[in-house]
């Protein structure tokens, strides 16, 4: 139930920070900034995270899960009030920073409930994975529709006065009789393990690179910038909807296929996606990617914990993972838009799919070696 309960808290905590991909372009004026910052602004919190991961894991470990989700519900319906105040282009990123913050308690809080659980480890991953992830869903469909009748001002303090209701579920959570374990160390945080490396270029070539081109990818001369418009976000939904239900069934499926396999066959997917686009197939490769990496994000943490036979320090191992992931899709939108433009996207994409091919298969080098020496 903290799993479950954690999981939804996630999902409340979380509407002002999906509301704000689609429209702060369209309305950064109107909130009194400037058209430049946006990509700042929508980058700011997962560049923070990089840094922030290990500290907030450490505060979890001092204070315990449910205290870090209390604050962090708190702090994530604070950050998006600011949003609508029009205060400016200091005060906003601020609120984007502090919401960073807030993301990596939420986040990591609600991994390590879902790792305490005794059985189906598997599938709580995937169900805890789905319900977080319909936060942003729900964001995505009732937004335009709530801009549309309030404006966006108004919108963004009704999403804030929603949120809160993270707060009231996060006095309901268990702390698990919590007791501090071993201290979460930077250094460990960013050691280079092959699933370390592995995860980060995933991130960077779909959670990053795939979602910052795909106006590029999806441009065609017979449509218009309107038509253009829609149809990314359509392709953004998607990835929405597939990360809520590959996520669910994906788990469900750990009840019958090992874990590790699931993500094994996950990745030869993604690997088959970013070659389909290489090779023009680029909506066939578009739509293969999100399905299948919405399974890389769900069990990357569970194959982290499990590969890691010698520690039963998990905010450590989920903090390790979380921060790859975020430095690698971080990465991949700042570079994304050049990279496109000077390469193309045939060579672009080609060479993510040779790199991440060869990564993978160290990773499952690495993976048997390690096997037959516990064995």
């Amino acid at each position: 139930m903290g799993a479950l309960t954690s999981s939804g808290i996630m999902a409340l905590a979380g509407l002002g920070d999906a509301i704000l991909y689609p429209v702060l372009p369209i309305y950064a004026e109107r909130l009194g900034l400037p058209l430049v910052s946006v990509g700042f602004l929508l980058s700011i919190n997962r560049f923070v995270r990089v840094i922030s991961n290990t500290w907030i894991a450490n505060i979890i470990n001092s204070i315990g899960m449910k205290k870090v989700l209390l604050w962090s519900s708190c702090f994530a319906v604070i950050t998006t009030f600011v949003y609508g105040l029009k205060l400016g282009l200091i005060t906003f990123a601020m609120a984007r920073i502090i919401w960073g913050l807030s993301y990596s308690g939420l986040k990591i809080s609600t991994q390590n409930y879902a790792s305490k659980v005794k059985s189906n480890v598997g599938f709580t991953f995937g169900i805890t994975q789905s319900i977080k992830s319909l936060g942003a869903l729900v964001a995505l469909c009732i937004g335009p529709i709530l801009i549309s009748t309030f404006g966006i001002e108004s919108t963004l303090f009704v999403i804030a006065s929603i949120s809160s209701v993270a707060i009231i579920l996060s006095f309901t959570l268990s702390n698990l009789n919590h007791t501090p374990t071993n201290k979460v160390k930077t250094k460990q945080t960013f050691s280079f393990t092959t699933l370390n490396l592995l995860i980060t270029f995933l991130a960077i070539s779909i959670d990053g690179i795939l979602v910052v081109v795909l106006a590029n990818l999806l441009n065609d001369s017979s449509i218009s910038t309107p038509q253009l418009l829609i149809l990314v976000a359509s392709y953004l939904l998607l990835k929405r909807i597939a990360m809520v239900g590959v996520s669910l069934i994906s788990g469900m499926l750990t009840l019958k296929i090992e874990s590790l396999k699931l993500f094994s066959v996950s990745i030869i997917i993604c690997i088959l996606a970013m070659f389909l686009i290489a090779i023009n197939f680029t909506i066939l490769g578009v739509i293969i990617a999100f399905m299948a990496n919405a399974i890389v994000v769900t069990f990357s943490p569970l194959i982290a914990i499990e590969q890691q036979t010698k520690s039963d320090n998990s905010l450590q191992i989920i903090s390790s993972v979380s921060t790859w992931w975020d430095l690698g899709a971080g990465l991949g939108a700042f570079l994304g838009i050049v990279l496109i433009e000077y390469i193309g996207q045939y060579y672009l994409f080609l060479a993510l799919t040779i790199l991440i091919t060869a990564l993978f298969i160290n990773f499952i080098i690495q993976n048997g070696k390690t096997n037959r020496t516990t064995i």
